[in-house]
């Protein structure tokens, strides 16, 4: 919830005139309507304050308050504009009050109670120079501040080179690396290593993930053309695509050309969406795999299980491979539900005439639980954290990675005897 309260708005009501008021106030209606989503609301209260309702910003409370602080901003951008009223140009500011709900302290919360948070919020930005946004709660204020942080520093990111590409070998039963899974990295000079958890979906909301998803394909590309040059055996490189760049009109077009550009084989690159972006737009999706196919690339949907899982799609689609989402790997151990789910993920794949990778394996007992199950191909800590490209090299010259592959024998009995 947003509390809005416009700033010295008495002054301009008592020395222009009631009418010039009202009519400033209808000006600053239409603005807060103007550029709401279909499923936001905003009222006045009275007077000269307006409460904007944002609704589903999702349940990351952090992003949620970075979002909301956004809107914020931009409301406060959209009000600063000037007014043309009966020949008077008009200025006004606002000061916001910002309250998140439902709290995780309190999830009994009424609407007076957001109301009165939201209020209490709105006179502290008052208190602070008026023109400002504060939240009800300090933590609260401090993620937003340091995600608008990040996000100014992330669209420099890119002209700065301080974006570079990590690379995660992928093995199979015998050991060897068959590929990678591209990563990117960002090392600011000042914030230090900015994991992809938090850049990325800031990437994601801002629009920056279309330059930043364009560079990471072409550096992969160029990558897989110097180590195919250099005669390294790499049989598939892995790009994470996000939806926002899967849904581009001229995506396709964009993969030609990097191809064509860099002299990259199609064959040995591979393109990796994740579940949400299938069901979204199921037509759409259907055509832009069937035409990255055709160019000779393999198709992955990646953290399978986690999202809108369906047969339907899987039949349908022109899919290659599917991931396993680590959050089941990690717990095959102790959790027989998990185990069953991973279980069925790899039968089910037998039956597709797909190939599985599963993500996230850091144990001995994951990966001979896997093995015999049917699941040959991994990636994961057990084998090697994702590497830089000098490093990642070397594994390729030798073939292997570090792991011992030939794990102690895990009997099916003690995989069976899994505690729930």
């Amino acid at each position: 919830m947003l509390f809005l309260d416009l700033d010295r708005f008495k002054n301009i009501n008592d020395s222009l005139g009631h009418p010039i008021g009202d009519a400033l106030l209808q000006s600053v209606a239409n603005r807060l309507r103007d550029d709401l989503r279909t499923e936001d609301t905003v009222s006045r209260l009275g007077g000269d304050e307006f409460v904007v309702i944002l609704s589903d910003l999702g349940n990351d409370p952090v992003n949620a308050a970075a979002m909301a602080q956004q809107k914020a901003e931009n409301i406060k951008q959209r009000l600063a504009e000037k007014n043309i009223i009966e020949g008077h140009e008009l200025h006004i500011t606002p000061s916001i009050g910002v309250a998140m709900f439902p709290s995780e302290n309190n999830k009994q919360e009424t609407g007076d109670d957001i109301l009165r948070h939201a209020d209490t919020a709105m006179y502290r930005a008052k208190d602070d120079g008026r023109d400002t946004i504060r939240f009800f709660l300090p933590s609260m204020q401090s993620a937003a501040d340091s995600r608008l942080a990040i996000e100014k520093e992330l669209r420099y990111a890119l002209e700065r080179n301080e974006l570079s590409l990590f690379f995660q070998p992928q093995v199979n039963a015998k050991g060897e690396i068959f590929g990678a899974e591209t990563l990117a990295r960002w090392q600011h000079p000042e914030m230090g290593f900015i994991s992809p958890a938090i850049f990325i979906p800031i990437a994601e909301a801002t629009g920056l993930i279309l330059p930043i998803g364009e560079w990471v394909l072409q550096t992969a590309c160029e990558h897989l053309k110097s180590w195919s040059d250099s005669g390294l055996p790499m049989k598939h490189l892995a790009v994470n695509v996000s939806p926002r760049q899967f849904r581009q009109p001229n995506f396709i077009n964009q993969v030609e050309s990097i191809l064509e550009q860099t002299g990259a084989n199609p064959n040995q690159l591979g393109l990796e969406i994740t579940e949400g972006m299938v069901i979204d737009n199921i037509p759409d999706t259907i055509e832009k795999m069937e035409a990255l196919k055709k160019l000779g690339i393999t198709l992955s949907i990646d953290d399978f299980g986690t999202g809108y899982s369906s047969l339907t799609y899987l039949k349908k689609m022109p899919l290659d491979i599917l991931k396993i989402d680590q959050s089941f790997i990690r717990d095959i151990e102790t959790d027989s539900n998990d185990a069953a789910i991973v279980d069925t993920i790899i039968a089910m794949t037998t039956h597709l005439d797909l190939k599985v990778i599963a993500e996230g394996v850091e144990t001995q007992f994951e990966l001979e639980f896997l093995k015999q199950k049917g699941c040959l191909l991994y990636q994961g800590y057990y084998f090697s954290k994702p590497l830089p490209n000098e490093q990642f090299v070397k594994l390729l010259k030798a073939g292997t990675t570090p792991a011992i592959i030939e794990t102690p024998f895990v009997s099916e009995r003690q995989i069976r005897n899994i505690k729930g």
